[in-house]
């Protein structure tokens, strides 16, 4: 009984440190890849094609710079990580404390995806009405390509 619940939670861990992963992506220092998804579409893709003004640009730049600093600040994986480590190296398997642990993650991940809600909602308030237009069209189109990909 002790082994499937060691599985279990070596699982859950799994599942839930690649979603933390994956969330946690977001921006990359090196401008490969300047940004969270909106309805997984890169940010910086998504903007292309709009005709950003400097100004707008810069603000962007900005907004993805605090997001950046805030979520280093608030990072907690790797303590986090240690803990589970030091869970599944303890003799007895404490399933309160796994479960505390799971519920920090599942807190991290939740922080982190409203942090990146965030984000989108300052860049789009910062966009025209006719870049919100055209921002628009380019998610319908890219959604429609994504269904046919899929089928």
């Amino acid at each position: 009984m002790k082994v499937s619940k060691l599985i279990f939670a070596l699982g859950v861990i799994t599942a839930s440190g690649l979603s933390t992963v994956a969330i946690a992506d977001g921006h990359k220092a090196d401008g490969r890849h300047e940004g969270r998804h909106m309805q997984q579409m890169p940010m910086q893709r998504m903007l292309a094609g709009l005709e950003l003004t400097d100004s707008q640009q810069a603000q962007i730049k900005q907004l993805m710079q605090q997001h950046r600093q805030v979520r280093r600040a608030t990072d907690e994986k790797g303590e986090t990580r240690r803990q589970m480590r030091e869970l599944l190296a303890a003799e007895q398997f404490d399933e309160t404390a796994a479960r505390l642990l799971l519920e920090q993650q599942q807190q991290q991940v939740l922080t982190q995806r409203l942090a990146g809600l965030k984000l989108q909602h300052q860049i789009l308030q910062l966009l025209t009405e006719e870049q919100r237009q055209q921002l628009s069209e380019k998610r319908a189109k890219w959604q429609q390509k994504k269904l046919r990909h899929n089928s």
